[in-house]
């Protein structure tokens, strides 16, 4: 009989730490409460979106250059990025469609018929995932300029300085974390798209 209570306890005890490590190792893998954005909540904003002013569409570099040049002439800024067998010329870019209204106003206004696209850029990265160093590099990137579209201050961080990935996307990122001039801030902000899609689109 005393054998037997023994061996009962050995059994909880034993059942109980067995629990316990499968809690641990469950609780890694899931995230029970994952943090709450209020912001991306009252919005319905996912975080890793963007918003893109589309002002054209073209098969060839050349076609998607003439509409570029339609634009300049019109006081206006745009660029234009490879995915997808086509060219996209975009006139801006934010964290939301309102943030795109006054652009796509702008725009009407001077004879285009631009639309608004969404897109998720956050797993852009995933392209690169086997070299550490250059995935590391361009998920800062991305992680900066989703901050900023934000309205968030950024820092880079150092290890972003040693060895970009990108002579491009490096200084196009460092210039948008001291420019204080909002319309070239939004420039920037375009060409870091830009050069995330023709890294890693």
């Amino acid at each position: 009989m005393f054998k037997k209570r023994e061996i009962d306890i050995f059994g909880v005890l034993l059942g109980m730490v067995i629990g316990c490590i499968i809690g641990f190792f469950l609780s890694t893998r899931i995230k029970i409460n994952p943090p709450s954005n209020e912001d991306d909540e009252k919005t319905g904003a996912i975080y890793g979106n963007v918003y893109l002013l589309q002002i054209g569409k073209a098969d060839t570099a050349e076609d998607a250059n003439a509409i570029i040049e339609n634009v300049k002439a019109r006081d206006l800024y745009s660029v234009y990025v490879y995915t997808g067998g086509f060219y996209y010329v975009y006139g801006a870019i934010g964290e939301s469609e309102d943030d795109l209204a006054a652009k796509k106003s702008d725009f009407e206004y001077k004879g285009f018929s631009p639309i608004v696209k969404k897109e998720y850029i956050l797993d852009m990265p995933n392209a690169v995932l086997d070299n550490t160093p250059e995935y590391e590099f361009w998920l800062e990137c991305v992680t900066n300029l989703l901050e900023d579209l934000k309205g968030k201050q950024f820092a880079v961080s150092e290890k972003f300085h040693s060895n970009p990935a990108s002579l491009e996307a490096y200084t196009l990122t460092v210039a948008l974390s001291g420019v204080k001039n909002e319309t070239l801030r939004a420039e920037i902000r375009l060409n870091i798209y830009q050069e995330i899609v023709k890294n890693l689109g």
